[in-house]
């Protein structure tokens, strides 16, 4: 699990840090190490290789100088650029110590020219503190930059993108890969803009576990996000005389006549994810459709099985239900608040226009369209910062709130969190039915935890599944039933 900072809390741990007798320039040395290292890995080594450093006045073009210190004293033709003269101490003596060595230094200007036969830039303009839009006066050095087409290693953030909220004004360098020191931003993972971050990857700092403390002094606890190292160990055990009424009864309130796939993936994909036994509720029309797509499913004619349900642990509803009264009124009576539960889907949309009174055991899973009609907003709104939408959701309708994304976020009114695992592959239509479907076998299991922690357990697992189908089918090939077929391939042993 690793911790997801903003920019304000990264530099209160930092300032921690420094009075408990940690060097500022040390430590800016460290990270330029650490960052160099990325660096040279990416590009097969630096020797005689043309490289291009963007410096800017803070401790983030120090970082910058004294990479471009270390590229010069490997071999590298390292030409450093300025954006302005350095202001922090620890940027300015980096500064004396890259010139003494003889590494190109030059003030910009815009008739300053680029090489086109630069190898790679190193973006270190501006870093966490950088609000608003770009300079001016940067812009035409930004929009040479892109031109290049040479790949862009970003300290801490794309030169331009707002590292707390991933705001972008006019523009910003585009990065194929952004070195976040210390800690991964808010804005990085939140960021509509991802084609300006690239790559995200975490550069470790040599920070005292006392300085952490300063979080609970604040009373600000950081976000955290699983890794796929993390999900093994969070799976309920199974033990091996175990059998079907002991691994978890789902009910699935689903489907409806031309939407029968929704249901019959949510079904499969509980199925996967471990549950004893599937029931699903549907029109009586298409049984025989479910019949076929998911055997090992219970199909129940939903007006006959209402008065007469069979036990069950955990209950599901919304995957191509359908917005029919009908379809209200049976939910409504479906719905236990003291019954872990799964809204999704048509349920979500159901629920916009009657609100229920929701349990701490129920899971809203909302895509940014559903949670504006939640909200009764656009989904601009809901966009433009997900964790406050989040927040504001789970406030007006309880539960936990899983507001899906390429990055979602989990709020269950107390605590929050980011699942930044997923691949392009979940792009596709059934994508949520199968998330549904995972979260219900999981509350089903009765020994995954909180509805929050099921949460997080499911969202990784399916981000996990997600990149093991991209392996095999493609980012564009890659069927939501073939993810649902990889859970159990993604629920394997993975060393952090």
């Amino acid at each position: 699990m690793q911790l997801i900072l903003s920019p304000a809390q990264m530099r209160a741990l930092e300032e921690r840090a420094f009075s408990l007798g940690v060097s500022s320039l040390l430590l800016m040395e460290e990270a330029a190490r650490g960052a160099f290292g990325v660096l040279e890995e990416r590009l097969g080594g630096l020797g005689g290789r043309s490289l291009l450093f963007l410096i800017g006045p803070g401790n983030n073009g120090g970082d910058g100088l004294a990479m471009a210190r270390m590229a010069h004293l490997s071999g590298a033709k390292a030409q450093a650029i300025l954006a302005e003269e350095p202001k922090s101490p620890e940027a300015r003596m980096n500064l004396d110590h890259a010139r003494a060595l003889g590494v190109r230094v030059s003030l910009w200007a815009p008739d300053t020219p680029l090489d086109e036969k630069t190898d790679a830039v190193v973006d270190a303009l501006f870093g966490t503190g950088f609000r608003g839009g770009l300079p001016q006066r940067l812009v035409p050095l930004a929009e040479g930059i892109n031109a290049l087409g040479a790949p862009v290693f970003a300290i801490d953030a794309p030169s331009g993108l707002d590292s707390a909220t991933g705001a972008m004004e006019n523009t910003a360098l585009r990065a194929s890969c952004t070195l976040a020191l210390g800690h991964l931003k808010t804005g990085l993972c939140l960021s509509p803009h991802q084609a300006y971050i690239g790559e995200r990857v975490r550069v470790s700092l040599s920070l005292p576990k006392a300085a952490y403390q300063v979080f609970e002094e604040l009373g600000e606890a950081p976000l955290t996000a699983l890794e796929p190292c993390d999900l093994a160990p969070r799976l309920p055990s199974r033990p091996r005389h175990i059998h079907k009424g002991q691994a978890g009864r789902v009910l699935l309130y689903a489907g409806s006549l031309g939407m029968a796939g929704a249901a019959a993936m949510a079904a499969k994909a509980a199925l996967r994810a471990g549950a004893g036994l599937v029931y699903i509720l549907c029109p009586g029309e298409i049984i025989p459709v479910l019949q076929t797509l998911v055997p090992g499913a219970i199909c129940l004619d939903i007006k006959r099985a209402m008065n007469d349900l069979p036990a069950y642990d955990a209950f599901a509803a919304g995957c191509g239900l359908g917005q029919r009264a009908e379809a209200w009124r049976h939910l409504s009576l479906l719905y236990r608040a003291d019954i872990p539960s799964v809204l999704d889907a048509d349920a979500l949309n159901l629920l916009a226009r009657q609100p229920l009174a929701l349990g701490p055991k129920t899971i809203l899973t909302p895509h940014p369209g559903e949670a504006a009609r939640l909200m009764d907003s656009s989904v601009d709104d809901i966009l433009k910062d997900p964790l406050a939408a989040a927040r504001r959701l789970q406030g007006r309708y309880g539960g936990v709130m899983v507001l899906k994304g390429a990055v979602s976020v989990i709020d269950d009114g107390a605590a929050r969190a980011l699942n930044t695992i997923g691949s392009p592959a979940l792009a596709k239509g059934g994508s949520g039915d199968a998330l549904t479907g995972v979260l219900a076998a999981l509350l089903a299991s009765k020994s995954a935890g909180s509805a929050f922690e099921t949460a997080r357990t499911a969202c990784l697992w399916l981000g996990m599944a997600g990149r093991a189908a991209e392996k095999r089918f493609g980012d564009r090939g890659a069927l939501t039933g073939e993810v649902i077929d990889c859970l159990p391939e993604a629920s394997g042993e993975v060393s952090c």
